[in-house]
């Protein structure tokens, strides 16, 4: 009861050091960066960058959200409008939802408000930075816990940190449990004599994740209008389907069912594709998306298609997060898994797997109408991708790089133009073309026209 009532005394001291906490209505005007974690040339960074200016209002006792965004950045819409409320994004998906449910209850005096209502709070030990002192107070919450620093002078929270599993974002499921840290700075008194940090700096697993500064904040006793929150009935059906998407839910046939792209060529259509080649002594897979029941499912599925053969090989031909849902159980499994060479660090260091297979050169698996060759793709935006050729087939699996242009005819030019290059390199001889994508496939003398 003691320890309790300290670890209370220290939430108490740092909400009277916010001062007079919003009742209602909080409205914030600010410009974030984001940085695209996991979507980029590479699996470990350096980041693209989204920018974007925000105007958003959230009811401080409910944690209802409405957020108005327009993108600054070349090749993003707007202004787009989501609206959390019970359990619900509208304008959102899954992913966001969780993101955003972090964003609000991280926000320096709901946090304490969370802690103060806590019955397991408890004193996590204390931190030394920048020559200052923290007490960190820890509580449960959601999957995971919340961790609060409060600057032993000032008492203000300078530091949330959650830590917990992020089970329907397809970027973070594959790390498993993920730390994401929001760090408070700049704090400025406001009118009414609350104060409020005017930048915060975020990280998810060490990596930068996201600044934000905050041109403006008020706070009202009144809550806001009737209809900030509302959400329609269509609006909840998207985001119910957006959930029924998730890796942690989606199953085999959930989004089609399987069908052969030719004799032996499986394609398990997900959010993507994963492909099932049988050769006389085994099975190929490519990818190992979603999650680890999604590729028990599909190795089951394979299975009962081609029976009596064994999984011999896991061809993984690229390495945004997003496609590693199944990548640790495919280790776990003791499946030979061939990779770009120059994505191995990162996959060791996520996996801590030994039985990756470097592709730095042409690779030979198979025999047969439906033996395959692995090759390197190369270039500014494939680098570090893997394409699959069938030689008796003329067909080619080209890895994340094939997507049709949307309205209008033609490819995206720059991933196009790096597998073009590598099957000129490479002295291919290529009819045809499908990929990671559920499309395709598509006629080679089309895609490079």
């Amino acid at each position: 009861m003691l320890c309790l009532l300290l670890q209370l005394a220290l939430v108490d001291s740092a909400r009277h050091a916010m001062g007079p906490e919003p009742t209602h209505a909080v409205r914030i005007v600010g410009i974030q960066h984001t940085f695209l974690l996991g979507n980029a040339e590479r699996a470990d960074g350096p980041w693209r960058t989204l920018y974007a200016r925000f105007a958003a209002v959230y009811d401080a006792t409910e944690g209802h959200l409405r957020l108005t965004s327009q993108p600054l950045s070349a090749g993003f819409a707007g202004p787009s409008v989501a609206i959390l409320s019970d359990s619900v994004m509208a304008g959102g998906s899954a992913t966001s939802y969780e993101d955003w449910l972090d964003r609000i209850n991280a926000s320096p005096e709901r946090a304490l408000a969370l802690a103060a209502a806590s019955p397991s709070l408890r004193l996590a030990g204390v931190a030394h930075r920048y020559g200052l002192t923290f007490d960190i107070v820890e509580f449960p919450w959601r999957n995971g816990h919340m961790r609060i620093e409060l600057e032993r002078e000032t008492h203000l929270p300078d530091v949330v940190e959650i830590v917990r599993l992020y089970p329907k974002d397809f970027r973070r499921a594959p790390f498993g449990v993920s730390t994401v840290r929001f760090e408070y700075v700049d704090w400025q008194i406001h009118p009414g004599g609350w104060w409020w940090p005017m930048q915060h700096k975020v990280s998810l697993n060490g990596e930068p994740l996201r600044d934000v500064t905050i041109d403006s904040v008020t706070a009202s006793d009144q809550p806001p209008p009737a209809d900030s929150f509302a959400t329609s009935d269509s609006a909840r059906a998207q985001f119910a389907a957006s959930r029924a998407r998730a890796p942690d839910v989606i199953r085999v046939g959930s989004i089609a069912p399987p069908a052969e792209l030719a004799p032996g060529i499986l394609r398990i259509p997900e959010l993507w594709a994963m492909t099932v080649v049988r050769q006389d002594d085994g099975l190929v897979i490519f990818e190992a998306h979603q999650s680890a029941q999604f590729l028990h499912e599909a190795i089951d599925t394979a299975r009962r298609r081609y029976p009596g053969l064994p999984v011999k090989a896991l061809v993984m031909t690229s390495d945004p997060w997003a496609h590693l849902g199944g990548v640790r159980e495919a280790v776990a499994l003791g499946i030979p898994i061939y990779v770009n060479a120059r994505s191995l660090p990162f996959l060791t260091s996520l996996t801590h797997g030994s039985k990756f297979v470097p592709v730095t050169g042409k690779v030979a698996l198979g025999a047969g109408t439906n033996r395959i060759e692995l090759y390197p793709v190369g270039g500014p935006y494939g680098e570090r991708m893997t394409m699959v050729y069938f030689p008796e087939r003329r067909l080619l699996y080209g890895a994340d790089l094939v997507f049709p242009n949307q309205p209008g005819p033609g490819y995206d030019p720059t991933p196009a133009t790096d597998l073009r290059r590598a099957v000129e390199r490479e002295h291919l001889a290529v009819d045809s073309v499908f990929c990671v994508q559920r499309y395709g496939p598509f006629a080679w003398s089309d895609f490079v026209r």
